[in-house]
């Protein structure tokens, strides 16, 4: 990640504050959605799409009933 950030600093200017802030907004985007539970597919330009996995998800789901029961 820092690479990363230092590359676009270079490239095109700015701070590495800047820069970082800009770059862990995206990351912060996908996390909050995947957190409130959307589950839908997130897609960041250059980065790819991020979603949870169907089986994961139903084992999610499944452990969250399970703790209710308790």
């Amino acid at each position: 990640m820092h690479e990363i950030i230092l590359e676009i600093v270079q490239e095109d200017g700015g701070t590495y504050e800047e820069v970082a802030e800009v770059v862990m907004s995206q990351f912060s985007f996908v996390r909050y959605h995947i957190e409130k539970g959307a589950f839908s597919t997130v897609r960041l330009p250059y980065l790819g799409k991020f979603y949870v996995k169907p089986g994961r998800l139903s084992r999610l789901n499944h452990a969250v009933i399970q703790r209710g029961k308790l």
